[in-house]
């Protein structure tokens, strides 16, 4: 009787075991929304940090402002404008009765803080780009820089919607534009923060099968070696009619072609859907993609069907795919993951669940223990975990050239994330964030075999491609 009360506490220990391991898994693969309170009125939000304060700037009355301690809980500050400047009427005599400016960018440059805002007649491009800056948001020292673009019935494009890029070379451009024909982009001069003399504006994005050309709203980053540029698709300002929807490509250069996950070029109408409406926020749009100085998270507004379709400020963590794209989850998937020089060889946990165990390669085979989920950190490093055991590939401190890899239960050191970064043909390199030794091979054949470390080179050896599975 005793010993059957032992198997079965041991049977129920398992169970529990297997439980926690698999949600354990399971979490770094959620993504987090954040719980933003206070005011959380907001409409094509941009943000940014003044030390360790948060700003909002976002369509409303004489553009409206919010400020932050932590990025969650929002007061109302002051809007920028008391009343319409007499330079816009120049380009913009509004029939209507609204002050309202429109989906602001702010960007911070030698020194000072650019904020870009759009004046327009709802439903024509007759609209402008204008410029305020100050030396600090806080002080409120705001001046005004005037005119920066205009567009009429004579323009093929509507100035609105502006977006600031600075390119891997530190050349700043201005992305802009909706609907009528598409997302523009024209470079900057650094000196006067607006286009250079001459500077060509380019078609970079549009969707001639679409009734109207419903684009809008576009933002680009640079990162992991890509131009990433995120849109809004379809229509806004509806409640909860609104059909926005999130949906991004992205280019090796800043002009473009932008190629969504399909290979469609987002001139011809191209883009990978992120985010759509549910059955409470609707209308996702207005999307900012921010880093906050530890990791990307998305900003964006949406319409809040349990209040009354309030248009309202969302925050989202978000992630890079082992692939390099977008995206909500932190979790890739599971990988098997194939070395170039010795191609019959794939990383293998051979199972082994103790701390400190070697990282092998073997012959290719179903096993969970080729299997690895590849987790981003909403930065430029990723863990991956063994599907069998749920323990990291871990770099184990070691800095010498051709010191073995290993596994460890998943934490938070650096010896466990790894930078994942293209190689060519279609192959990556792992490189440890704790050492900058990188996996490899180790110039071996056999089954069994340890992963080793290596400085970096071109050897096919620390070059490795990796299957979905």
């Amino acid at each position: 009787m005793r010993l059957l009360k032992v198997r079965k506490m041991r049977t129920v220990a398992s169970i529990l075991f297997a439980l926690f391991m698999t949600f354990a898994m399971i979490l770094p693969a959620m993504a987090a929304e954040w719980t933003v309170s206070g005011n959380v009125e907001s409409h094509d939000p941009t943000v940014i940090k003044e030390g360790s304060t948060w700003w909002q700037f976002y369509t409303g009355d004489y553009l409206k402002v919010k400020y932050s301690s932590d990025g969650e809980n929002w007061n109302q500050g002051v809007p920028i404008f008391n009343g319409t400047l007499s330079w816009w009427h120049n380009y913009v005599n509004r029939s209507e009765n609204v002050n309202e400016v429109w989906a602001p960018d702010i960007f911070y440059n030698e020194g000072r803080y650019w904020l870009y805002y759009a004046y327009s007649e709802f439903g024509t491009n007759k609209s402008l780009i204008g410029l305020m800056s100050c030396s600090s948001i806080a002080t409120g020292d705001w001046r005004d820089d005037g005119l920066v673009i205009y567009s009429d019935s004579t323009k093929d494009y509507n100035a609105i919607d502006p977006g600031i890029t600075k390119d891997a070379s530190g050349n700043l451009w201005m992305s802009f534009g909706s609907f009528f024909s598409g997302i523009k982009l024209v470079k900057l001069d650094p000196a006067t923060m607006k286009p250079e003399s001459g500077a060509a504006i380019q078609t970079i994005a549009t969707r001639p099968n679409v009734s109207g050309n419903p684009i809008e709203g576009a933002k680009i980053v640079y990162t992991n070696g890509y131009y990433y540029m995120f849109v809004a698709f379809d229509l806004c300002c509806k409640g909860s009619d609104s059909t926005y929807k999130i949906a991004y490509g992205r280019s090796t250069s800043i002009t473009g072609t932008y190629f969504d996950k399909n290979g469609t070029s987002m001139l011809n109408g191209g883009g990978t859907i992120m985010e759509v409406g549910d059955s409470r926020w609707k209308g996702p749009g207005g999307q900012e993609p921010f880093w906050d100085g530890s990791k990307w998270i998305m900003v964006r507004h949406a319409y809040d069907s349990n209040n009354n379709n309030y248009p309202t400020l969302r925050i989202r963590d978000m992630y890079w795919d082992a692939e390099k794209w977008p995206s909500y989850n932190a979790s890739s998937g599971y990988y098997k993951i194939q070395n170039r020089g010795f191609s019959s060889l794939y990383i293998d946990g051979l199972g082994a669940t103790t701390d400190g165990a070697n990282l092998a390669q073997w012959a290719s085979s179903t096993s969970y223990n080729q299997q690895f989920d590849i987790i981003n950190l909403s930065n430029r490093y990723y863990t991956l975990i063994n599907r069998t055991t749920g323990k990291a590939i871990d770099g184990m401190g070691r800095t010498t050239a051709g010191s073995d890899a290993g596994q460890w239960s998943s934490g938070t050191s650096y010896n466990q994330q790894w930078e994942i970064i293209d190689a060519g043909g279609g192959y990556v390199k792992f490189m440890n964030r704790a050492t900058g030794l990188y996996l490899d091979n180790g110039n071996q054949s056999g089954d069994g075999s340890i992963v080793k470390q290596y400085g970096n080179s071109t050897s096919y050896n620390l070059q490795w491609k990796l299957y979905k599975q």
